[in-house]
């Protein structure tokens, strides 16, 4: 089975690399965002099992993150664990009234209770891959591709006008119509939907 993926937020550097250690030693597949535009752009490229978030950071903070997490059909059902400072309880509240599983205190918590706490909680979500989205390459000129391109008013065809970058037809399954997929174009590189 392959190691879970874990997305910590962060912005200070050295907290970062404490945690990214740990949980690659505890055998985790780990990686970073410096802030909540960063990670935004990471969960719309690459799936992920939960979230460590912390909550105060530049661009875009926490709260934010989650709140856009949440509202996101491709993103809603993910676990996000709460990893802020002392002193913001109301935030703190916030977060789990957006959804957040749980929350731990930077300042009384080591990088191996965030690590076991990843784990519980893992453990009692269960496997998070079974109803994640999947992306398609469409092949430009075959089928019916003109009529696509039209009624999905793509700007340029099957890329993305910003990254010049070919575009991926992302399925996100129907929780309403098992087996059913919703779909939309969406750029791997800056994740923009189309």
């Amino acid at each position: 089975m392959p190691a879970e993926k874990i997305l910590v937020v962060e912005d200070t550097q050295l907290l970062q690399h404490m945690y990214r250690d740990r949980l690659v030693a505890d055998g985790f597949n780990v990686d970073v965002a410096s802030d909540g535009l960063e990670a935004l752009n990471i969960l719309r490229t690459d799936t992920m099992d939960l979230m460590v978030l912390d909550l105060i950071m530049p661009r875009m903070g926490g709260l934010e993150v989650l709140e856009t997490v949440r509202n996101d059909p491709r993103l809603k059902d993910l676990p996000v664990l709460v990893l802020t400072n002392l002193g913001e309880e109301t935030a703190i509240q916030h977060a789990l009234e957006l959804g957040a599983i749980d929350y731990l205190i930077k300042n009384s918590s080591k990088p191996a209770d965030v690590s076991a706490k990843i784990r519980l909680t893992l453990d009692s979500f269960g496997p998070t891959h079974a109803n994640h989205s999947l992306k398609l390459k469409v092949k430009d000129r075959e089928g019916d591709a003109d009529l696509l391109v039209t009624q999905a008013r793509l700007p340029r065809r099957f890329w993305c006008p910003a990254c010049e970058t070919e575009l991926s037809l992302e399925l996100i399954p129907n929780a309403q119509k098992p087996g059913w997929y919703d779909s939309h174009f969406v750029c791997d590189s800056c994740g923009r939907d189309f």
